[in-house]
């Protein structure tokens, strides 16, 4: 058995300079360490916002930018593991990305966003490759970020790595949650593991987003859920819960006694 102290950042939706972006991190971090919090997790393109594709290139960042080294020095200070949402450049390519980073400050993952539901996205960034999976604290993890999530393939697919903990950046807008609602719990469930669901807030002031941040348990309840406005959240992770779920019964061990061939997808004309 193992506990880990999870703390989501539903931000304010902006269009942030990299030094705001810190800064507001910074703030986050400091009220999540005096929690308990030992990871925190901030929405999809934290650094820059999302929908401006003049803002995720301004915000672009490569792997050890002075940005990105402040916010690992940001985790060590505050002895809190960071799951960061940016746009990430890497030659000529964009990814849309969400890097880890340990307590100690160090990069210990990254992950590109695969799935790519619109416009704005297909024309700024490249898809990556999939999840991995890493420790955390005693906790095997592995990041998803979005649109991502309402893949089961690709949960799936981090569910087979061994994954206990699956944290998931989004920007959902309002008139998708049901996605919080119905699927990310259904994911949880299916592969008897915790998600962290962390999105942008939304008020009377800004209502395009769902500001849902949540935690599911594996048996697909919700142990915590943001109200709507700018929040920290806040859930405890023991991995016994993802033992006893399996005790029941196991669906990844159940696939493997079906024969399912992969039939060919439909062109609609």
């Amino acid at each position: 058995m193992t506990l880990l102290n999870l703390a989501l950042f539903q931000a304010r939706p902006a269009f942030r300079s990299v030094d705001e972006a810190l800064s507001e991190l910074d703030s986050a971090m400091s009220r999540a360490a005096a929690s308990g919090a030992e990871m925190l997790v901030t929405p999809e393109l934290y650094f820059s916002g999302y929908g401006s594709s003049n803002a995720v290139r301004a915000a672009g960042q490569v792997q050890g930018s002075p940005a990105l080294r402040a916010a690992g020095q940001l985790a060590a200070r505050h002895r809190v593991g960071l799951v960061l949402g940016y746009p990430e450049k890497s030659g000529s390519a964009l990814y849309n990305s969400a890097s880890v980073f340990d307590r100690g400050g160090h990069l210990i993952s990254n992950y590109r966003k695969v799935a790519l539901p619109n416009e704005f996205e297909r024309d700024c960034f490249t898809p990556g490759t999939g999840p991995e999976a890493f420790d955390f604290e005693g906790v095997r993890c592995s990041i998803l970020i979005c649109y991502d999530i309402e893949f089961p393939e690709l949960a799936r697919r981090a569910a087979f790595l061994g994954t206990e903990l699956l944290l998931v950046p989004t920007a959902l807008r309002a008139k998708w949650r049901f996605v919080s609602d119905a699927i990310v719990p259904s994911r949880a469930y299916e592969n008897a593991m915790f998600i962290g669901y962390c999105d942008y807030a939304a008020d009377e002031s800004n209502s395009q987003f769902s500001g849902t941040s949540s935690i599911c348990a594996p048996d697909g309840q919700h142990l915590c859920r943001a109200t709507g406005s700018e929040d920290l959240v806040f859930a405890t992770i023991d991995t016994s819960a993802v033992h006893l779920r399996k005790s029941d019964f196991d669906c990844l061990q159940d696939l493997k006694r079906f024969d399912l061939a992969t039939p060919p997808i439909p062109q609609i004309a």
